[in-house]
């Protein structure tokens, strides 16, 4: 597996480093994206949005259509999404915490709760145990830095490796967990739809408990 520069599987998908490629939504998915991997250039229609990296990795863009880019990295195009172009530093501490002792910094933040957005994410090393997890929209994440694994599939019968350059893009419901080893693993994930705890209240979650 670690010699293969694509792999599609599980509901996931995986572009090593030096690929260059795309992936879009399934038929089923009920937000269309479009990642773009290695060097391309992108249009991007009126209308439609896209997140995209500096040649040099340090700055983040967020840019309305209609528009024409070039990206050398990895870059995400969300349709029916059009906010005020945006441009962002990938700097600075992350303040957010997240699960298994990850934290997490807001790259553009989602000016209405369920809005596209990008986020800064520091797995730190030894993150072996982090619970196996799935995520209820896409989630196209480029690996900034750092090495590790990702674990996918409910059986965790998947493993694919985490470098910098790499591209994981997950469906909606794709059970994974990312794994590290000496140093922390950063990545930048676009979430196609930012998830609001609104998602927990309906009649199957509330009143079931775990025992």
């Amino acid at each position: 597996m670690e010699n293969q520069s694509h792999i599609s599987h599980l509901g996931f998908s995986y572009f090593g480093p030096g690929a260059v490629d795309m992936k879009h939504s399934d038929d089923h998915d009920p937000y269309f994206y479009e990642t773009f991997i290695g060097s391309h250039s992108i249009e991007v229609q009126q209308g439609d949005c896209v997140f995209w990296l500096s040649d040099d990795k340090k700055t983040a863009h967020l840019q309305r259509g209609k528009t024409q880019i070039k990206s050398l990295h990895f870059a995400t195009i969300v349709r029916g999404f059009a906010p005020e172009n945006k441009t962002s530093t990938i700097t600075g501490k992350t303040v957010l915490p997240y699960i298994n002792g990850c934290s997490t910094k807001q790259i553009f933040p989602p000016d209405r709760p369920g809005d596209p957005t990008m986020q800064l994410l520091i797995i730190p090393p030894h993150s072996s145990e982090q619970h196996h997890h799935i995520h209820s929209t896409a989630r196209c994440v480029y690996v900034l830095s750092g090495q590790g694994s990702c674990v996918l599939g409910m059986g965790k019968s998947l493993r694919v490796p985490l470098e910098a350059g790499a591209v994981c893009v997950f469906n909606p419901m794709a059970p994974h967990h990312f794994e590290t080893g000496e140093e922390n693993l950063v990545v930048l994930p676009v979430h196609v739809w930012s998830s609001t705890d609104e998602e927990h209240n309906h009649p199957m979650f509330n009143g079931t408990f775990r025992i």
